[in-house]
């Protein structure tokens, strides 16, 4: 059993920021966070019905929803590919205490005419929005709700007018049999970061609104200030009363008037006294500050559980790349720089599975972290150049820990994939960031390079960590390979054959990589192109070799009786 609460943006748009006060990003899909403030508003501003809070604090409780929504075009300008600057009018200004007594057009605007539409100023100001392909979105719970919840949630629901912007109407409504979602909660790096509620969120809005004290206080002080008027008054009306009387007339005359002074009196030492509670600061409503981050991916594909797998997850960190072109030939500089950023960007101490070296600077034996290229391979009009890059992380890695490290340097504080600058100091220079597109270049996806296959070939060379010589050198290299693959946990191949040239297509010879060099002698490694072929079918990542950890080794998956090598 599951439900769902549907959610029909009218306008078939959705304007909300999702970088806070700088309205540069536009929020899509829309955070569960933002969805549970719109419900707890449409409570806070319809008389705070007891069933209905408890409802909310029935939802809060539930874990973190999935979402069934598409992707979206975000709406930017052409040439600064920011949002579109709309000029809109200022707040009312100040109106002339004394009307003109002159017929100047613009001292009679000045007094008030500039009030007026067409003569308000305007400013320029962004209204991030995205436009979804389709405009109804839903947020799904794999529970059953309780009978005694669903009239008071359809209640909210119905209350709801719009969620972001005062302009993004939606209407909602509860939905007991929604559609699968398409992106799930997981643990880890992700492929969205959106605020999530929890437990106790419903108290702390209420808290931050401080609705109550905000109105009391107000009204105390209105309460004040009107009743000391009313005193003004009161006194100005015993002076023109009493002008001219003396003795026993003018105390008979006075009597009514002490006694109205004394009971406005009393009123305004009450409302004095009250409000001393607030020991002279005045109460606020302050904007909530995000909860519980969490993160979402799409639903990952059925694996086989017996299937062999090698020590890294499949499920790739990639990053698209944007900035000057590079082939796979400078792959090394490429990683060394992914490498040295994300190095700078750890906190220490770098847990061992980053940095590749144990606390005392030896070299680790256990697996870390290798960056790998992520090029324009596999199809006929490939070209070898690199479009992305790509974090493989160790299997044993505990998914929590990666997330912790990983998405601190791969978002920012909202949540948003941040642009990290690569640049060597010579003639490496361009910008990564994850990639979170609806449906990214081919290459840039997890399937390629992780697929479940008998025979994978190499698109980076493989570094061999040995040189032989003689004329069974190239049988013995084959057999470092096998090891090669029985090292990072799979099973030894029946079969390697090594060739200068990839059968990836657009993959370069293996002379236009510089090789790696030892660190013992700073010897030259060698290194050549390999198809492995495996008696039953393994899942990727598979990164082989003495180069694996800076993106030598990569090999890709290939499809058996086909010419699709993609």
């Amino acid at each position: 059993m599951m439900f769902g609460l549907c959610i029909h943006y009218l306008n078939g748009w959705a304007m909300a920021a999702a970088d806070g006060a700088r309205k540069e990003r536009a929020e899509w899909p829309p955070h569960p966070d933002r969805v549970f403030m719109a419900l707890s508003a449409a409570w806070f501003e319809t008389g705070q019905d007891e069933q209905e809070e408890e409802s909310l604090k029935w939802l809060e409780r539930l874990p973190s929803p999935g979402i069934a929504a598409t992707g979206a075009e975000i709406r930017r300008e052409m040439k600064s590919d920011s949002p579109v600057i709309s000029y809109v009018p200022v707040n009312d200004t100040a109106l002339a205490k004394k009307a003109p007594d002159t017929h100047d057009f613009i001292k009679i605007k000045e007094a008030g005419l500039n009030l007026l539409p067409e003569h308000r100023l305007r400013q320029p100001r962004k209204f991030p929005v995205a436009i979804p392909h389709a405009p109804i979105i839903h947020l799904v719970w794999q529970e059953k709700i309780p009978e005694k919840y669903q009239k008071p949630l359809n209640s909210l629901c119905r209350k709801v007018v719009s969620i972001g912007h005062s302009a993004s109407l939606v209407q909602m409504w509860l939905n007991d049999n929604p559609p699968s979602p398409n992106l799930l909660p997981v643990d880890g790096v992700a492929l969205h970061r959106l605020r999530v509620f929890g437990p106790g969120r419903l108290d702390y809005l209420i808290n931050r609104c401080n609705k109550d004290e905000v109105i009391r206080h107000r009204d105390l002080s209105a309460a004040l200030l009107q009743f000391q008027e009313q005193k003004k008054e009161i006194a100005m009306k015993k002076k023109a009363v009493l002008k001219g009387l003396t003795g026993g007339d003018k105390k008979q005359a006075g009597e009514p008037f002490q006694l109205e002074l004394k009971a406005v009196d009393s009123v305004i030492d009450a409302c004095q006294s009250e409000l001393k509670e607030f020991a002279g600061r005045t109460p606020n409503s302050l904007r909530p500050e995000p909860g519980l981050w969490q993160g979402y991916a799409r639903p990952p594909e059925p694996a086989r559980p017996d299937q062999p797998k090698s020590l890294f997850d499949e499920h790739l960190v990639i990053m698209g790349m944007s900035g000057k072109r590079l082939n796979l030939g400078s792959t090394l500089k490429l990683t060394g720089a992914i490498r040295g950023a994300l190095l700078s960007a750890c906190r220490e101490p770098i847990p061992e599975w980053v940095s590749g070296h144990r606390p005392d600077g030896t070299r680790s034996f256990d697996p870390h972290l290798a960056f790998i290229p992520l090029p324009f391979v596999g199809s006929c009009h490939a070209d070898g150049r690199i479009l992305g890059v790509a974090l493989a992380v160790p299997r044993i890695v505990d998914k929590k820990d990666a997330g912790r490290i990983l998405e601190s340097w791969l978002r920012d504080e909202n949540g948003l994939p941040r642009s990290i600058k690569l640049f060597d100091g010579q003639w490496l220079e361009c910008m990564i960031e994850l990639e979170t597109r609806e449906t990214p270049p081919w290459n840039l996806r997890n399937g390629p390079w992780v697929k479940s296959s008998r025979t994978w070939a190499s698109v980076t060379p493989v570094v061999l960590d040995r040189h032989f010589d003689g004329k069974d050198k190239w049988d013995l290299a084959a057999d470092v390979v096998q090891d090669a693959c029985e090292r990072i946990g799979l099973p030894r191949p029946e079969r390697v054959l090594l060739h200068p040239v990839s059968l990836v297509e657009g993959a370069p010879h293996s002379r236009d990589f510089p090789p790696i060099k030892r660190k013992s002698d700073n010897g030259r490694m060698h290194h050549c192109h390999a198809v492995i072929s495996f008696q039953e079918p393994v899942t990727g990542p598979v990164i082989v070799g003495a180069g694996r950890f800076r993106g030598y080794g990569l090999c890709r998956p290939m499809e058996q009786g086909g010419g699709n090598y993609a």
